[in-house]
């Protein structure tokens, strides 16, 4: 009898956890409160900023961006895929696909992505703004702004001399999560 009682009692302890199992916090019972879902893509809209000189037009632009750590582009067998850079803004009539050279992180250094675009009209762009939308995959949590993206070597070229024109810069103007 002894025995019994105390497998009984044993049952209804362990009972009794089980059923207090899964911690608070979560979901009520409504689903008034849903936990908030970990963001997996961040997207990056690149902008020239800067004064454009009179009687100067773009024929293109190239920068660097350093990513934050667990940030990378989205790849496709092993290569940077063809849609993780895309012309939009002002370059969105070009028929020129962007060049992208991804170097992946390393245990001392972060990973960075390398752009060149080039607009496909010849008379060059008139117009500063927007230019590019950058996709990436987020890891373990991140959750970037615009100012986690250091932009680097960055340059906007003349479309008749075919230099740097001085006072245009490249900017990651918005971070959108998704």
């Amino acid at each position: 009898m002894k025995n019994i009682l105390l497998n009984l009692a044993m049952t209804l302890t362990l009972l009794a956890l089980a059923a207090c199992g899964g911690g608070g916090g979560g979901n009520d019972t409504a689903g008034q409160n849903p936990l908030p879902t970990a963001k997996t893509t961040a997207t990056l809209k690149i902008s020239q900023t800067g004064s454009l000189p009179p009687s100067t037009t773009i024929s293109g632009a190239d920068f660097t961006i350093t990513l934050p750590a667990n940030v990378t582009p989205v790849m496709t067998n092993g290569a940077v895929a063809p849609n993780a850079v895309t012309l939009s803004g002002t370059f969105a009539g070009s028929t020129l696909a962007p060049q992208v050279v991804y170097t992946a992180a390393t245990a001392s250094a972060l990973g960075t992505i390398k752009v060149i675009l080039a607009s496909s009209d010849a008379a060059g762009l008139s117009l500063t703004g927007e230019m590019a939308t950058i996709t990436l995959q987020l890891a373990n949590g991140a959750v970037p702004t615009a100012s986690s993206f250091a932009v680097s070597d960055d340059s906007v070229i003349d479309a008749t001399l075919y230099a740097p024109i001085t006072g245009l810069n490249v900017v990651v103007a918005n971070v959108a999560l998704q």
